[in-house]
Protein backbone atom coordinates (compact mmCIF):
# COMPACT_ATOMS: atom_id res chain seq x y z
CA UNK A 1 0.00 0.00 0.00
CA UNK A 2 2.96 2.80 1.04
CA UNK A 3 4.58 1.47 -2.12
CA UNK A 4 1.58 2.36 -4.48
CA UNK A 5 1.44 5.63 -2.44
CA UNK A 6 4.78 6.56 -3.33
CA UNK A 7 4.36 5.69 -7.10
CA UNK A 8 1.03 7.68 -7.14
CA UNK A 9 3.06 11.00 -5.57
CA UNK A 10 5.94 9.98 -8.15
CA UNK A 11 3.87 10.58 -11.20
CA UNK A 12 2.03 13.24 -9.66
CA UNK A 13 5.33 14.80 -9.47
CA UNK A 14 6.33 14.61 -12.84
CA UNK A 15 2.84 15.86 -13.79
CA UNK A 16 3.30 19.30 -12.04
CA UNK A 17 7.50 19.75 -12.93
CA UNK A 18 5.97 18.72 -17.04
CA UNK A 19 2.95 21.02 -16.37
CA UNK A 20 4.30 24.37 -19.03
CA UNK A 21 1.88 26.64 -17.06
CA UNK A 22 2.98 26.23 -13.32
CA UNK A 23 6.51 26.60 -14.69
CA UNK A 24 5.62 29.68 -16.83
CA UNK A 25 4.25 31.41 -13.76
CA UNK A 26 6.11 30.26 -10.71
CA UNK A 27 8.58 32.85 -9.41
CA UNK A 28 11.69 31.22 -10.57
CA UNK A 29 14.98 32.31 -12.73
CA UNK A 30 14.23 33.07 -15.96
CA UNK A 31 16.97 30.80 -17.13
CA UNK A 32 14.50 28.22 -15.93
CA UNK A 33 11.74 29.50 -17.30
CA UNK A 34 13.48 29.88 -20.86
CA UNK A 35 14.42 26.70 -20.61
CA UNK A 36 10.89 25.29 -19.79
CA UNK A 37 8.70 27.01 -21.76
CA UNK A 38 8.39 27.98 -25.63
CA UNK A 39 8.38 31.39 -25.55
CA UNK A 40 7.40 33.69 -28.03
CA UNK A 41 8.69 37.88 -28.33
CA UNK A 42 11.76 39.61 -29.85
CA UNK A 43 14.87 38.77 -30.20
CA UNK A 44 18.19 40.80 -28.84
CA UNK A 45 18.09 43.10 -32.62
CA UNK A 46 14.22 43.82 -32.20
CA UNK A 47 14.62 44.53 -28.42
CA UNK A 48 17.68 47.12 -29.29
CA UNK A 49 15.27 48.68 -31.91
CA UNK A 50 12.71 48.94 -28.98
CA UNK A 51 14.68 50.71 -26.92
CA UNK A 52 16.70 52.97 -29.48
CA UNK A 53 12.99 53.90 -31.09
CA UNK A 54 11.25 54.51 -27.22
CA UNK A 55 14.58 56.67 -26.45
CA UNK A 56 15.01 58.42 -29.33
CA UNK A 57 12.45 61.49 -30.43
CA UNK A 58 11.79 64.81 -31.71
CA UNK A 59 13.74 65.84 -29.01
CA UNK A 60 16.64 65.62 -31.26
CA UNK A 61 15.15 68.80 -32.76
CA UNK A 62 16.37 70.44 -29.82
CA UNK A 63 19.34 68.86 -29.07
CA UNK A 64 21.18 71.62 -30.78
CA UNK A 65 19.92 74.43 -28.59
CA UNK A 66 20.16 72.79 -25.84
CA UNK A 67 24.09 72.41 -26.44
CA UNK A 68 24.23 76.40 -26.84
CA UNK A 69 22.23 76.82 -24.04
CA UNK A 70 24.57 74.65 -21.86
CA UNK A 71 27.23 76.57 -22.83
CA UNK A 72 29.67 74.86 -24.81
CA UNK A 73 30.68 71.44 -26.56
CA UNK A 74 32.70 69.92 -24.00
CA UNK A 75 30.54 70.46 -20.91
CA UNK A 76 27.00 69.36 -22.65
CA UNK A 77 29.28 65.96 -23.66
CA UNK A 78 30.67 65.46 -20.61
CA UNK A 79 26.75 66.14 -18.52
CA UNK A 80 25.87 63.73 -21.05
CA UNK A 81 27.87 60.58 -20.85
CA UNK A 82 27.77 60.73 -16.85
CA UNK A 83 23.68 61.13 -17.05
CA UNK A 84 23.92 58.26 -19.45
CA UNK A 85 25.99 55.87 -16.99
CA UNK A 86 23.34 56.25 -14.48
CA UNK A 87 20.36 55.82 -17.34
CA UNK A 88 21.57 52.79 -18.68
CA UNK A 89 22.17 51.65 -14.89
CA UNK A 90 18.95 52.17 -14.19
CA UNK A 91 17.67 50.26 -16.91
CA UNK A 92 19.48 47.26 -16.23
CA UNK A 93 18.21 47.34 -12.50
CA UNK A 94 14.95 47.58 -13.51
CA UNK A 95 15.08 44.30 -15.62
CA UNK A 96 16.71 42.67 -12.51
CA UNK A 97 14.11 43.83 -10.42
CA UNK A 98 11.38 42.56 -12.87
CA UNK A 99 12.89 39.20 -12.98
CA UNK A 100 13.07 39.03 -9.26
CA UNK A 101 9.37 39.74 -9.07
CA UNK A 102 8.21 38.10 -12.22
CA UNK A 103 6.43 41.20 -13.04
CA UNK A 104 6.17 43.00 -16.55
CA UNK A 105 5.53 46.72 -15.73
CA UNK A 106 6.52 48.95 -13.68
CA UNK A 107 3.60 49.60 -11.36
CA UNK A 108 3.58 45.97 -10.51
CA UNK A 109 7.40 45.84 -9.78
CA UNK A 110 7.52 48.79 -7.46
CA UNK A 111 4.60 47.35 -5.98
CA UNK A 112 6.34 43.99 -5.21
CA UNK A 113 8.78 46.27 -3.30
CA UNK A 114 7.25 48.72 -1.49
CA UNK A 115 3.33 47.30 -1.41
CA UNK A 116 0.17 47.25 -3.13
CA UNK A 117 -0.71 50.50 -1.56
CA UNK A 118 1.98 52.17 -3.47
CA UNK A 119 0.45 50.31 -6.88
CA UNK A 120 -1.87 53.22 -7.41
CA UNK A 121 0.63 55.78 -6.73
CA UNK A 122 2.67 54.24 -9.05
CA UNK A 123 0.23 53.63 -11.99
CA UNK A 124 -1.39 57.19 -11.71
CA UNK A 125 2.14 58.89 -12.34
CA UNK A 126 2.58 56.61 -15.29
CA UNK A 127 -1.14 57.22 -17.06
CA UNK A 128 -0.22 60.82 -16.83
CA UNK A 129 2.85 61.20 -17.74
CA UNK A 130 1.54 58.96 -20.74
CA UNK A 131 -0.50 60.99 -21.91
CA UNK A 132 1.06 64.11 -22.02
CA UNK A 133 3.68 62.18 -23.93
CA UNK A 134 0.63 61.30 -26.38
CA UNK A 135 -0.67 64.84 -26.50
CA UNK A 136 2.72 66.14 -27.74
CA UNK A 137 3.21 63.56 -30.54
CA UNK A 138 0.16 64.36 -31.81
CA UNK A 139 0.67 68.25 -31.69
CA UNK A 140 3.81 67.52 -33.14
CA UNK A 141 2.57 65.46 -36.11
CA UNK A 142 0.14 68.93 -36.77
CA UNK A 143 3.30 71.23 -36.44
CA UNK A 144 4.90 69.38 -39.29
CA UNK A 145 2.01 68.99 -41.66
CA UNK A 146 1.36 72.62 -40.67
CA UNK A 147 4.99 73.27 -41.99
CA UNK A 148 4.89 70.96 -45.63
CA UNK A 149 2.12 72.54 -46.65
CA UNK A 150 2.47 75.93 -45.99
CA UNK A 151 5.47 76.11 -47.71
CA UNK A 152 4.30 74.20 -50.71
CA UNK A 153 0.96 75.55 -50.76
CA UNK A 154 0.62 79.09 -48.97
CA UNK A 155 -1.04 80.05 -45.84
CA UNK A 156 -4.25 79.88 -47.78
CA UNK A 157 -4.13 76.00 -46.89
CA UNK A 158 -5.94 76.22 -43.27
CA UNK A 159 -8.92 77.69 -45.36
CA UNK A 160 -9.15 74.68 -47.52
CA UNK A 161 -10.94 72.04 -45.32
CA UNK A 162 -8.79 68.99 -46.19
CA UNK A 163 -5.96 70.51 -45.83
CA UNK A 164 -6.71 71.94 -42.21
CA UNK A 165 -4.59 71.34 -39.05
CA UNK A 166 -7.73 69.38 -37.53
CA UNK A 167 -8.05 67.23 -40.39
CA UNK A 168 -5.05 66.57 -41.74
CA UNK A 169 -4.08 65.27 -38.32
CA UNK A 170 -6.86 63.40 -37.28
CA UNK A 171 -7.16 61.78 -40.52
CA UNK A 172 -3.33 60.50 -41.00
CA UNK A 173 -3.35 59.34 -37.18
CA UNK A 174 -5.82 57.24 -37.27
CA UNK A 175 -4.42 55.53 -40.46
CA UNK A 176 -1.29 54.81 -38.77
CA UNK A 177 -1.29 55.11 -35.40
CA UNK A 178 -4.48 53.93 -34.26
CA UNK A 179 -4.17 50.54 -35.86
CA UNK A 180 -1.12 49.88 -34.09
CA UNK A 181 -2.30 51.06 -30.66
CA UNK A 182 -4.51 47.39 -30.19
CA UNK A 183 -1.70 45.03 -29.85
CA UNK A 184 -1.65 43.44 -26.35
CA UNK A 185 2.16 43.00 -26.71
CA UNK A 186 5.06 45.00 -27.43
CA UNK A 187 6.94 42.64 -29.84
CA UNK A 188 4.52 43.60 -32.26
CA UNK A 189 5.95 46.82 -32.56
CA UNK A 190 9.37 46.15 -33.26
CA UNK A 191 8.45 46.31 -36.79
CA UNK A 192 6.88 49.88 -36.70
CA UNK A 193 10.01 50.48 -34.68
CA UNK A 194 12.43 49.80 -37.42
CA UNK A 195 10.52 52.58 -39.39
CA UNK A 196 11.03 55.44 -36.69
CA UNK A 197 14.82 54.35 -36.18
CA UNK A 198 15.22 55.09 -39.58
CA UNK A 199 13.32 58.40 -39.74
CA UNK A 200 15.76 59.49 -36.75
CA UNK A 201 19.43 58.02 -38.71
CA UNK A 202 17.46 60.29 -41.78
CA UNK A 203 17.23 63.90 -40.00
CA UNK A 204 20.44 63.33 -38.45
CA UNK A 205 21.96 62.79 -41.36
CA UNK A 206 20.55 65.77 -42.29
CA UNK A 207 21.54 68.02 -39.77
CA UNK A 208 25.41 66.90 -40.17
CA UNK A 209 25.21 67.68 -44.00
CA UNK A 210 24.05 70.96 -43.38
CA UNK A 211 26.83 72.02 -41.43
CA UNK A 212 29.35 70.41 -43.72
CA UNK A 213 27.83 71.91 -46.65
CA UNK A 214 27.45 75.67 -44.89
CA UNK A 215 28.64 78.35 -46.59
CA UNK A 216 28.32 81.30 -44.70
CA UNK A 217 30.86 81.78 -41.48
CA UNK A 218 29.39 81.73 -38.44
CA UNK A 219 28.82 85.80 -36.53
CA UNK A 220 29.39 83.82 -33.17
CA UNK A 221 31.50 81.06 -32.78
CA UNK A 222 30.45 77.60 -31.03
CA UNK A 223 31.91 77.74 -27.47
CA UNK A 224 33.69 74.88 -25.88
CA UNK A 225 32.94 75.65 -22.10
CA UNK A 226 30.18 77.24 -20.00
CA UNK A 227 30.37 80.85 -18.94
CA UNK A 228 28.92 79.60 -15.59
CA UNK A 229 27.88 76.68 -13.57
CA UNK A 230 24.14 77.15 -13.91
CA UNK A 231 24.50 77.69 -17.62
CA UNK A 232 25.93 73.54 -17.54
CA UNK A 233 22.72 72.54 -15.52
CA UNK A 234 20.00 73.88 -18.39
CA UNK A 235 20.95 70.43 -20.65
CA UNK A 236 19.79 68.19 -17.43
CA UNK A 237 16.35 68.73 -17.76
CA UNK A 238 16.46 67.83 -21.79
CA UNK A 239 18.87 65.05 -21.50
CA UNK A 240 16.52 63.70 -19.09
CA UNK A 241 13.48 64.00 -20.96
CA UNK A 242 15.05 62.69 -24.62
CA UNK A 243 16.69 59.35 -22.60
CA UNK A 244 13.07 58.36 -21.18
CA UNK A 245 12.32 55.01 -22.01
CA UNK A 246 12.13 53.60 -18.58
CA UNK A 247 8.98 53.27 -18.46
CA UNK A 248 8.63 50.85 -21.25
CA UNK A 249 12.29 48.77 -20.34
CA UNK A 250 10.15 46.37 -18.20
CA UNK A 251 7.14 45.55 -20.61
CA UNK A 252 10.41 45.76 -23.47
CA UNK A 253 12.05 42.54 -21.50
CA UNK A 254 9.11 40.89 -20.38
CA UNK A 255 8.39 40.44 -24.15
CA UNK A 256 11.74 39.16 -25.49
CA UNK A 257 11.67 35.77 -26.36
CA UNK A 258 14.87 34.62 -24.49
CA UNK A 259 14.08 36.59 -21.53
CA UNK A 260 17.53 37.17 -18.94
CA UNK A 261 19.00 40.22 -17.40
CA UNK A 262 22.53 39.61 -18.96
CA UNK A 263 21.08 39.96 -22.55
CA UNK A 264 19.00 43.11 -21.81
CA UNK A 265 21.96 44.48 -20.21
CA UNK A 266 23.83 44.03 -23.43
CA UNK A 267 20.42 45.44 -25.17
CA UNK A 268 20.59 48.39 -22.94
CA UNK A 269 23.96 49.23 -23.43
CA UNK A 270 23.95 49.30 -27.16
CA UNK A 271 20.93 51.26 -26.90
CA UNK A 272 22.33 53.98 -24.65
CA UNK A 273 25.57 53.82 -27.12
CA UNK A 274 23.47 54.63 -30.20
CA UNK A 275 21.24 57.00 -28.82
CA UNK A 276 24.15 58.79 -27.49
CA UNK A 277 26.12 59.16 -31.25
CA UNK A 278 23.02 60.09 -32.40
CA UNK A 279 21.83 62.85 -29.94
CA UNK A 280 25.46 63.99 -29.86
CA UNK A 281 25.93 64.05 -34.10
CA UNK A 282 22.56 66.41 -33.74
CA UNK A 283 23.70 68.40 -31.21
CA UNK A 284 27.51 69.60 -32.09
CA UNK A 285 26.34 69.68 -35.79
CA UNK A 286 23.50 71.71 -35.06
CA UNK A 287 25.16 74.16 -32.96
CA UNK A 288 28.12 74.42 -35.38
CA UNK A 289 25.87 75.02 -38.43
CA UNK A 290 24.20 78.21 -36.21
CA UNK A 291 26.51 79.25 -33.81
CA UNK A 292 26.27 80.57 -30.23
CA UNK A 293 23.17 82.63 -29.53
CA UNK A 294 21.43 81.82 -32.96
CA UNK A 295 20.72 78.08 -32.73
CA UNK A 296 16.73 77.92 -33.54
CA UNK A 297 14.58 75.83 -30.53
CA UNK A 298 13.64 73.65 -33.52
CA UNK A 299 16.89 72.94 -35.61
CA UNK A 300 14.71 71.82 -38.88
CA UNK A 301 13.15 76.01 -38.52
CA UNK A 302 16.82 77.05 -39.06
CA UNK A 303 16.46 76.00 -42.73
CA UNK A 304 15.27 78.24 -44.82
CA UNK A 305 15.51 76.36 -48.27
CA UNK A 306 12.86 74.77 -50.29
CA UNK A 307 14.33 71.45 -50.63
CA UNK A 308 13.14 67.64 -51.15
CA UNK A 309 15.92 66.53 -48.26
CA UNK A 310 14.56 68.76 -45.98
CA UNK A 311 10.90 67.81 -46.46
CA UNK A 312 11.49 64.58 -46.37
CA UNK A 313 12.77 64.96 -42.82
CA UNK A 314 10.26 67.54 -41.73
CA UNK A 315 7.39 64.41 -42.61
CA UNK A 316 9.84 61.75 -40.83
CA UNK A 317 9.46 63.63 -37.66
CA UNK A 318 5.25 62.55 -38.05
CA UNK A 319 6.35 59.24 -39.04
CA UNK A 320 8.57 58.91 -35.78
CA UNK A 321 6.02 60.17 -33.64
CA UNK A 322 3.65 57.51 -35.51
CA UNK A 323 5.71 54.68 -34.15
CA UNK A 324 6.26 55.86 -31.07
CA UNK A 325 2.40 57.05 -29.61
CA UNK A 326 1.78 53.20 -29.53
CA UNK A 327 4.51 52.33 -27.32
CA UNK A 328 3.53 54.59 -25.05
CA UNK A 329 0.27 54.22 -25.19
CA UNK A 330 0.50 50.44 -24.34
CA UNK A 331 2.70 51.65 -20.89
CA UNK A 332 -0.37 53.73 -20.00
CA UNK A 333 -3.59 51.61 -20.85
CA UNK A 334 -1.47 48.90 -19.09
CA UNK A 335 -1.24 51.37 -15.76
CA UNK A 336 -4.67 52.64 -16.57
CA UNK A 337 -5.72 48.70 -16.62
CA UNK A 338 -3.95 48.23 -13.10
CA UNK A 339 -5.71 50.65 -11.35
CA UNK A 340 -9.38 49.69 -12.95
CA UNK A 341 -8.68 45.58 -11.90
CA UNK A 342 -8.36 46.55 -8.56
CA UNK A 343 -12.41 47.47 -8.25
CA UNK A 344 -13.66 45.07 -10.46
CA UNK A 345 -12.46 42.45 -13.52
CA UNK A 346 -11.98 43.66 -16.53
CA UNK A 347 -12.52 42.05 -20.03
CA UNK A 348 -10.77 42.09 -23.95
CA UNK A 349 -13.27 44.55 -25.34
CA UNK A 350 -12.68 46.78 -22.36
CA UNK A 351 -9.42 47.11 -23.09
CA UNK A 352 -10.47 48.38 -26.77
CA UNK A 353 -12.63 50.32 -25.18
CA UNK A 354 -9.77 52.23 -23.33
CA UNK A 355 -7.44 52.45 -26.26
CA UNK A 356 -10.27 53.98 -28.33
CA UNK A 357 -11.20 56.38 -25.60
CA UNK A 358 -7.83 57.17 -24.79
CA UNK A 359 -6.85 58.07 -28.48
CA UNK A 360 -9.93 60.24 -29.25
CA UNK A 361 -9.13 62.17 -25.90
CA UNK A 362 -5.79 63.00 -26.79
CA UNK A 363 -6.71 63.76 -30.29
CA UNK A 364 -9.33 66.37 -29.66
CA UNK A 365 -7.04 67.93 -26.95
CA UNK A 366 -4.17 67.97 -29.12
CA UNK A 367 -6.40 69.79 -32.09
CA UNK A 368 -8.33 72.08 -29.56
CA UNK A 369 -4.92 73.01 -27.25
CA UNK A 370 -2.10 73.13 -29.81
CA UNK A 371 0.01 75.10 -26.68
CA UNK A 372 -0.41 72.76 -23.73
CA UNK A 373 3.74 73.07 -23.28
CA UNK A 374 3.12 74.43 -19.48
CA UNK A 375 1.36 71.66 -18.87
CA UNK A 376 4.10 69.19 -20.37
CA UNK A 377 6.81 70.93 -18.57
CA UNK A 378 5.24 70.23 -15.28
CA UNK A 379 4.47 66.51 -16.21
CA UNK A 380 8.43 66.70 -17.17
CA UNK A 381 9.26 66.23 -13.39
CA UNK A 382 8.02 62.60 -13.61
CA UNK A 383 10.24 61.72 -16.26
CA UNK A 384 13.52 62.11 -13.49
CA UNK A 385 11.30 59.94 -11.25
CA UNK A 386 11.45 57.49 -13.81
CA UNK A 387 14.63 57.33 -14.76
CA UNK A 388 16.42 57.96 -10.98
CA UNK A 389 13.87 57.43 -8.21
CA UNK A 390 11.77 54.35 -8.79
CA UNK A 391 14.67 52.45 -9.91
CA UNK A 392 17.37 53.50 -6.93
CA UNK A 393 13.84 52.26 -4.81
CA UNK A 394 13.51 49.20 -6.14
CA UNK A 395 17.22 48.24 -6.12
CA UNK A 396 17.34 49.34 -2.14
CA UNK A 397 14.45 47.28 -1.22
CA UNK A 398 15.73 44.14 -3.43
CA UNK A 399 19.08 44.05 -1.74
CA UNK A 400 17.23 44.57 1.91
CA UNK A 401 15.41 41.62 1.03
CA UNK A 402 17.86 39.39 0.24
CA UNK A 403 20.20 40.45 3.15
CA UNK A 404 18.80 42.37 5.02
CA UNK A 405 21.92 42.35 7.48
CA UNK A 406 24.06 43.32 4.77
CA UNK A 407 26.46 40.43 4.93
CA UNK A 408 28.09 41.09 2.30
CA UNK A 409 30.40 43.55 0.53
CA UNK A 410 28.66 43.64 -2.65
CA UNK A 411 25.01 44.19 -0.90
CA UNK A 412 26.67 47.33 0.84
CA UNK A 413 28.09 48.77 -2.51
CA UNK A 414 24.62 48.32 -4.05
CA UNK A 415 22.70 50.17 -1.76
CA UNK A 416 25.23 53.08 -1.50
CA UNK A 417 24.38 52.81 -5.09
CA UNK A 418 20.89 52.74 -4.62
CA UNK A 419 21.16 56.21 -2.35
CA UNK A 420 23.53 57.44 -4.54
CA UNK A 421 20.55 57.47 -7.46
CA UNK A 422 17.59 58.30 -5.38
CA UNK A 423 19.23 61.33 -4.17
CA UNK A 424 20.21 62.40 -7.81
CA UNK A 425 17.11 61.81 -8.67
CA UNK A 426 15.45 64.13 -6.47
CA UNK A 427 18.33 66.43 -7.28
CA UNK A 428 17.57 66.43 -11.16
CA UNK A 429 13.81 66.59 -10.17
CA UNK A 430 14.39 69.58 -8.37
CA UNK A 431 16.31 71.25 -11.55
CA UNK A 432 13.27 70.42 -13.56
CA UNK A 433 10.45 71.64 -11.44
CA UNK A 434 12.64 74.82 -11.19
CA UNK A 435 12.65 75.35 -15.27
CA UNK A 436 9.27 74.37 -15.09
CA UNK A 437 7.84 77.28 -12.93
CA UNK A 438 10.94 79.35 -14.93
CA UNK A 439 9.28 78.60 -18.09
CA UNK A 440 5.80 79.30 -16.82
CA UNK A 441 6.37 82.26 -15.01
CA UNK A 442 8.04 84.15 -18.14
CA UNK A 443 5.37 83.11 -20.82
CA UNK A 444 5.09 83.28 -24.56
CA UNK A 445 6.45 87.11 -24.37
CA UNK A 446 9.87 85.50 -24.43
CA UNK A 447 11.87 82.93 -26.85
CA UNK A 448 12.80 80.71 -24.25
CA UNK A 449 13.21 76.97 -25.02
CA UNK A 450 11.01 74.72 -22.73
CA UNK A 451 14.20 72.53 -21.68
CA UNK A 452 11.88 70.61 -19.84
CA UNK A 453 10.17 68.70 -22.68
CA UNK A 454 12.46 69.21 -25.29
CA UNK A 455 9.50 69.42 -28.12
CA UNK A 456 8.65 72.75 -29.66
CA UNK A 457 4.96 74.40 -29.31
CA UNK A 458 4.15 76.55 -32.38
CA UNK A 459 4.01 80.25 -30.59
CA UNK A 460 1.21 81.49 -32.81
CA UNK A 461 -0.73 79.59 -35.47
CA UNK A 462 0.15 79.63 -39.27
CA UNK A 463 -3.38 79.96 -39.96
CA UNK A 464 -3.63 83.59 -37.59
Amino acid sequence: MSFEIFNRLVRETDRLIQNDMILCTARNSSSVRNHQCVRSGTNVLSTIVLIVNATLGAGILNFPQAFDRAGGIAMSLIIQFLLLIFITATLVILANCSDVTNTSNMQNTFAEFCGHRWLFLCALFIVIYSFGCCLTFLIIVGDQFDRVLATYYGLDYCHTWYLSRPFVTAVTCSIFILPLCFFKKLDVLSYASFVGCITVLYVTWLIAYKNLTKTESLINPVKIWPDNGYQALQIIPIICFAYQSHMTAIPMYACMKDRSPGKFAVCAVISMIICFAVYTVAGVCGYATFGAGKVPSDILQGYTDKSTVLTIAIIFIAVKNFTTYPIVLYCGRDALMSLVRTSFNVSDRFQVFITLIWYVLSLAIAILVPDISPVINLLGVLSAAFIFIFPGICLFQNILLKDSELHLNKDRLLIIFAIIIIALGFFVSGVVFVEAIRDLNIGKTSEKLPLVTGFRQLRESLCS
